[in-house]
């Protein structure tokens, strides 16, 4: 089975390219888009464009125009439990002692998440897609922040929500909310596909609550975006940082046409596998995972692809680097070539070029290009 590319395009954020008065920022102008993909495409077989996820109707539109002549298929890129803080207020997420988390951001991105089981965020993401994004003709839609905060973005967090409602769920599952207090995550040892032995029982029940709660948000999500004929993908963390998060892979890739797990070995910045791990062992500080900080093990990032591909309910694309960032993600030729190698031979479907082609140079590209023919002629 060959490997199937799509590739990624970040525009800027939520309120870039609106027309409202002094708000938002400047988006990528579609010329630059434009090419770049004349570039890209006769190197790599492209099948699949993600872009956002700036509110820019005119330069969805003219790259919808630009892809459907290719046959490409176009995802709109839409974060859903962050970053949507930015165009409406929504309900945030509430610690333990019943206080708002405080924001977080890195780099360009607002890693501010709102509580994800609130009736009245629920209806507010999907009216920004109403809003901003509905009579576009994109064939799916990428759901990008389907999570709560990892240890990475704030450690504290990982413990919520706590908000009235959250504590319902809890409450209805018999979680009790005063030990989680005196807890932590408390980690024995880790079996591989996401699935760990924690200290206490109550703990682990604690994070498969929330694991259901985005499991049952991304659904309605899921079942809205259904109703207007879009596909749908998820952009998820590692097996091995997903529980934490809330993200049961197994659940999710039931929901979606192909799953995106980030699989970023050499980034220093959320989603980075060396970046997460540390922050992981740091909090949890367990001595039965002794993985390299950086570059993270491929050994161990191949086989959590093959894992997750042994259980996954649709396609999986990995996601993989290709962009240069000076001290975040200086991805080279030679590190993408023995990546994709690695890659290819977990049984994924695909790859997902990420997280931004615009900032991929060209020799990242053409070795992203020599790897994929190899892989696909061998």
């Amino acid at each position: 089975m060959s490997i199937k590319i799509s590739a990624q395009i970040f525009t800027g954020g939520l309120t870039s390219g609106l027309s409202t008065g002094s708000a938002g920022g400047k988006t990528v102008p579609f010329g630059e888009i434009e090419k770049k993909l004349e570039a890209v495409l006769p190197v790599l077989p492209v099948n699949k464009l993600i872009m956002g996820w700036a509110a820019d109707r005119e330069t969805y539109e003219k790259t919808a125009i630009f892809l459907e002549k290719r046959g490409i298929e176009f995802y709109l890129w839409f974060p859903v439990f962050s970053e949507t803080g930015a165009i409406c207020d929504l309900d945030p997420l509430i610690d333990l002692d019943g206080n708002k988390i405080d924001s977080k951001g890195h780099g360009e991105e607002n890693f501010a998440f709102c509580c994800p089981r609130s009736d009245k965020n629920m209806e507010k993401i999907t009216g920004i897609y109403e809003k901003y994004f509905s009579g576009i003709p994109f064939t799916g839609i990428f759901l990008d922040k389907i999570r709560y905060p990892s240890f990475a973005n704030d450690p504290a967090a990982v413990f919520s929500c706590f908000c009235p409602q959250c504590e319902e769920f809890y409450n209805a599952r018999g979680i009790n909310i005063k030990l989680l207090k005196k807890s932590s995550a408390g980690i024995i040892k880790y079996n591989g596909n996401g699935n760990y032995e924690l200290k206490n029982e109550f703990v682990k029940e604690f994070f498969t609550a929330k694991q259901k709660i985005i499991t049952e948000s991304v659904g309605l999500l899921c079942g809205f975006l259904r109703s207007k004929n879009k596909k749908i993908a998820l952009d998820v963390f590692a097996p091995f940082l997903a529980p934490f998060t809330g993200q049961d892979l197994t659940a999710l890739s039931g929901l979606c046409d192909f799953i995106k797990p980030m699989m970023y070995r050499i980034t220093r910045a959320p989603a980075g596998l060396p970046f997460e791990a540390k922050a992981l062992l740091n909090e949890t500080r367990s001595s039965s995972m002794t993985i390299s900080e950086f570059p993270f093990d491929l050994g161990f990032a191949a086989k959590e692809l093959k894992d997750l591909v042994s259980v996954s309910g649709c396609p999986v694309y990995a996601g993989l680097e290709i962009n240069h960032k000076k001290n975040l993600a200086e991805a080279t030729p030679a590190y993408i070539k023995e990546t994709i190698n690695a890659y290819s031979k977990t049984g994924i479907r695909g790859l997902a070029l990420s997280w931004d082609i615009i900032d991929a140079p060209e020799e990242n590209i053409a070795a992203a290009g020599e790897a994929v023919r190899a892989v696909n002629y061998r």
